[in-house]
């Protein structure tokens, strides 16, 4: 086992004596490595990257989505495998949203992501204050509803106070981009991957929101009578797409890193040979996960 995923597995206080098959070992590893460089990459070129007024902002968004793919490897490492779905669902999203950013006029991009978020919250708190208004609570509950939703409000004013002030000592001037942060969709589509949000996102977006499909296929495999070991199979299945999964969220960090670190003018070579190697990892688990599942099952022709 690599010294970095011996130190990924004992950060999360997991035993250092857990076996890991290879793609799975790959994937700490490959996830371990691309930090690294990253991090390193950022130091050796630190006195230009201080300079570009998006960059602190972005590598936030980078650690913020280092910090997701982590959890989905620590929960995949401790057997959870909807959860670990539901978040390769959140850690593909930062992706997409680093990537995307990456492109063209980073800053506006930005701006128009906080902005985005800043309408969102005030929405939220409008629609808050009128369901409390409207409720049967008592008074006591209400004025302590009433009250967070002040402070959100202040918070969210302070948010913007600051980032007004503090991109205007860089000559950017927040209140001038009119620029829209576009749907989930059409990030997908401008990053050039409109059918991964066709296939993998959506399919993700089914473990998240907890639609019937998992528990329809338990359903199916107590009912099917001339078929033994459907529920071992359905195990092993759900293993071989979760770590497939789990990989394929690796990927896209991967890809969006490579990006990250491309938009600023840094060699982002070995980030795009590692990519490689993830890719490879999660063929192996495609390649060979139909076959381990088709071995569990019988049929028993004789009804």
């Amino acid at each position: 086992m690599h010294e970095l995923v011996i130190e990924f597995i004992k950060k999360r206080t997991l035993s250092e004596d857990m076996e890991l098959n290879e793609p799975l070992h790959d994937g700490v590893y490959y996830l371990e490595k691309l930090n690294d460089l990253i991090e390193r990459l950022c130091k050796e070129n630190e006195e230009k990257l201080v300079d570009e007024v998006p960059w602190s902002s972005m590598h936030d968004m980078y650690r913020r989505n280092y910090e997701y793919c982590c959890g989905v490897f620590g929960v995949f490492l401790i057997g959870q495998l909807p959860s670990c779905e539901a978040l390769c669902r959140t850690a593909i999203e930062g992706s997409v949203n680093l990537h995307y950013v990456s492109l063209g006029d980073s800053m506006t991009k930005q701006i128009a992501y906080f902005k985005h978020h800043l309408a969102t919250e005030r929405k939220q708190n409008k629609t808050w204050k009128q369901s409390v208004e409207d409720s049967s609570y008592p008074e006591e509950a209400k004025a302590h509803h009433i009250q967070r939703i002040s402070d959100k409000d202040n918070a969210l004013d302070h948010y913007e106070y600051g980032l007004k002030k503090s991109l205007a000592l860089c000559n950017v001037d927040f209140d001038a981009v009119n620029s829209k942060w576009p749907s989930i969709f059409d990030r997908f589509k401008e990053i050039g991957e409109e059918v991964g949000y066709r296939t993998i996102y959506v399919a993700l977006c089914s473990q998240a929101h907890n639609d019937a499909e998992d528990i329809l296929n338990k359903i199916m495999a107590r009912i099917t009578a001339n078929v033994t070991g459907l529920e071992e199979a359905q195990m092993i299945e759900q293993y071989n797409f979760s770590l497939y999964l789990a990989l394929t969220a690796l990927d896209y960090h991967a890809f969006a890193s490579a990006m990250y670190i491309a938009r600023f003018g840094i060699d982002a070579t070995e980030i795009i040979d590692l990519k490689h190697r993830i890719t490879e990892s999660t063929v192996k688990v495609v390649e060979h996960g139909p076959r381990l599942v088709s071995e569990r099952i019988k049929v028993n022709e004789k009804l």
